[in-house]
This record gives C-alpha cells, structure tokens and sequence, in this order.
C-alpha cells in the first residue's frame, strides 16, 4: 500500500503527455490544462487534479502506517486505479479526443490537420498512477483483517 500511495504521489509530479508540432491551442478539458503554440509537456502540477493525488496518496499511506480503515484503503486504491485508466486512454488519444466536435466538415478539417500537425507521446506519470491504484488496491487485499479482541476472548 505504501508503494501505491508513493506512485499516486510521484505522478502529480511527472509529465502526463507531450504534445509535439504546430498546436494552435489545444484545450485538455478533462484534465484542465491548455497547451499553447509549440511542443509542449504537461505535467501532473500543470492541471488542477494534482492536489487531489497528493492528498488521496498521504491519506492511504497513513491510513497504510496505521493499520486501520482497510475498506476506505481498497475504495482510494479502486478511485485511483479507474482515474488512471481513465487519465491513460485519455492520454493516449487526446489529439482524437479533443480534435472532435463541430460538423463532418469541420471535423474531417481538424482531423487532417492534427494528423499533419501533431503528435503525442503519454508521459511517465499516467502509467504510473495507474500502477499505483493497482498496488493500493492489492496491499488492501493483501492486509489481513483484524480479528476483535472482543471475538477472540469468547
């Protein structure tokens, strides 16, 4: 558990997506953060979400250091795990993602010039995100319950 609170914590910190090639101005709606004209990264502190991540990492590392709430342990480890699949395939096709909307014509317009124009590579922070939660969600599963003294002494 420690380990997925770490990974959840490290993602805020690291690129998320490169964006390389003529961008006009791309808005990441999902993850708040605007690319503007150039190649450009952005990182996990570049959107709005990362203070979330800080906080749901130190929350399950203490819950972790402690022993307890093993429940709300596993329900973080299962918010982070679909977040970062979620954040992942998001990454993966944020050209396609966010080149979509207007009429066929303008969408076949956006299209042809994103796929002339732009090309993205996912950073190491979504992935790792996603490990994360993965990790979280199976040190909660691995972490034997605590059996009541009030069960045992019967």
């Amino acid at each position: 558990m420690l380990a997925g609170a770490a990974a959840t914590i490290l993602a805020a910190f690291l690129p998320w997506v490169t964006l390389k090639g003529v961008v006009v101005t791309l808005d990441l709606g999902l993850v708040g953060a605007e690319v503007s004209p150039g190649n450009r990264t952005v990182y996990g502190t570049d959107t709005p979400l990362w203070p979330a991540l800080v906080a749901i990492g130190v929350v399950v590392a203490a819950l972790a250091l402690l022993g307890i709430a093993r429940g709300l342990v596993l329900a973080l480890g299962l918010l982070v795990t679909v977040a970062g699949g979620l954040l992942v395939f998001y990454m993966a096709n944020v050209i396609d993602i966010e080149t979509r909307g207007g009429g066929e014509l303008e969408r076949a317009l956006k299209r042809a010039l994103a796929d002339a124009l732009l090309t993205s590579s996912v950073g190491p922070g979504t992935p790792l995100l996603l490990a994360g939660g993965v990790a979280i969600v199976a040190g909660a599963l691995a972490h034997p319950r605590r059996v009541s003294t009030i069960a045992t002494s019967r």
